[in-house]
This record gives C-alpha cells, sequence and structure tokens, in this order.
C-alpha cells in the first residue's frame, strides 16, 4: 500500500479549503485530483471494496463542468471527500497495517531494513527481491572477509555452492564430523543456492506481481536464512 500517495492526495484536498465555489478550476488541477482519487481508490480495493466504490463516486461528481465556463468545485462533495479519505488513512490503512506487525515481528532486522517499508508500501516484488539480494550480499561480504586472497568473488548461486561446498567450504554449517551433521551443511547449501537461483530476483525473467502473503512468506524464507548466517558466525567465533 503506497501510503505516500494518499498522504500527498490528503494534502492536495486540505491546500483546496476555503475555495470559492463560484470561481473555476483549470482542467488541469481537476483532472490531477481526479487521477490521485481513482489511484486511491484502486488501492483500497480489495482492503475495503464500498469506501473504493464510494471515492470513485465522489470524484465523478467533485467537479461539475460547465459549457464554455469551466469546472466548478461542489462543496459538499469536497467536504465528503476529504472525510473518507482521512477515515482511509485513520482506520482502514491502520487496520491494515496493524494486522501486519504479527508477521513483520518475525523478520531478520537486516531484511526489515530493506524490505518492510517496500512491504507496507504494496511494492511486493521489490520487497522480496531486495530480501534475498540483502541475503546475497550478507554471504559474500563474510566470503571477501574469509577468502582475502579472491579479489573476484563469486555471486549468486555459484557463491552459495562454494560457501558451503562439501569439500573444502569457506563456511561450514554444522559439525561435519558426524553424518547429522553433513546433512545439515549440504541442506544449508540447497536452501542457499536454491534462493539465490529461485527467488533473488523474481522479475529477472519476466515482469510479475508477487500477491501480498506469497511476499510475506519470501521475506520470511530470506530471514530464515539470515537468522542461519547469523548461528553459524556466532558458532564459528565461539569454537576459535
Amino acid at each position: 500500500m503506497d501510503t505516500t500517495k494518499i498522504d500527498e492526495l490528503s494534502i492536495q484536498l486540505q491546500s483546496l479549503a476555503g475555495c470559492d465555489a463560484t470561481r473555476p478550476f483549470s482542467s488541469n488541477v481537476v483532472l490531477n485530483l481526479r487521477e490521485e482519487i481513482t489511484s486511491v481508490a484502486q488501492q483500497i480495493l480489495g482492503i475495503n471494496l464500498p469506501i473504493s466504490n464510494h471515492l470513485l463516486d465522489l470524484k465523478n461528481t467533485l467537479f461539475t463542468e460547465i459549457p464554455y465556463r469551466g469546472f466548478y468545485i461542489n462543496l459538499t462533495v469536497y467536504g465528503q471527500t476529504i472525510e473518507v479519505i482521512e477515515f482511509v488513512k485513520c482506520q482502514i490503512l491502520g487496520a491494515n497495517q496493524a494486522g501486519d506487525k504479527g508477521l513483520c515481528h518475525l523478520l531478520h532486522p537486516d531484511i526489515q531494513r530493506v524490505s518492510e517499508k517496500l512491504y507496507r508500501d504494496g511494492s511486493y516484488a521489490e520487497a522480496a527481491c531486495n530480501a534475498f539480494i540483502e541475503v546475497n550480499d550478507c554471504v559474500k561480504k563474510l566470503y571477501q572477509t574469509l577468502c582475502l586472497d579472491d579479489t573476484n568473488p563469486p555471486d549468486g548461486q555459484t557463491l552459495m555452492n562454494k560457501v558451503f561446498a562439501d569439500k573444502e567450504p569457506v563456511i561450514e554449517a554444522a559439525d561435519r564430523s558426524t553424518q547429522t551433521g553433513k546433512d545439515i551443511h549440504m541442506g544449508t547449501r540447497f536452501l542457499f543456492a536454491g534462493a539465490m537461483a529461485a527467488l533473488r530476483n523474481p522479475k529477472s525473467h519476466k515482469n510479475i506481481e508477487l500477491e501480498k502473503e506469497d511476499c510475506m512468506r519470501r521475506l520470511i524464507f530470506a530471514s530464515m536464512l539470515m537468522f542461519k548466517i547469523d548461528k553459524i558466525v556466532e558458532g564459528s567465533e565461539n569454537n576459535s
């Protein structure tokens, strides 16, 4: 949900306070307001259909066009429009974002930093993409710290397969002296390499749109990988 657009529309409407209903508005002002109201109505379509439809009705009656004279504002509809926009900001968006808090607290701090705002603004594909870019960057920094002689570090799936290699890994995900440890280490490699191949850039092959729930699932998965890295690093430092 792009709250910026809603805030901008609220400011635009408030700027018209005290306007003279007997004076015409330019077509540019009218068209811009209509487009902004339509955009907000579309954003809340899946959250509150009646309010979305009501906004579109208000948009159509906010100005009346009188031939050869211009567009005149309907002050009654203007007041109703402001009330609905404030309701959207305070009630609909507030409740929608409050519902997300139960999941967002599960995210790794670094995933919150790069993805949470995008998620809340409705940029789901970009939020998911940024999350896995952060995972890649985190592992690459570890690799560069541990492999100072390598001036051309690998990236993505290749990076993960090298870092968590079965033989001479850069990082051990578990104690490989036991079969259980070997299985955990191999599974960790598959998790990280698979994430890079399948999820790092959801727009790499075609322009797709992620649903809100699918985005959150990806953010939680990316967070799980980040917490896994934290645990591995912590275990390595304790054993050194």
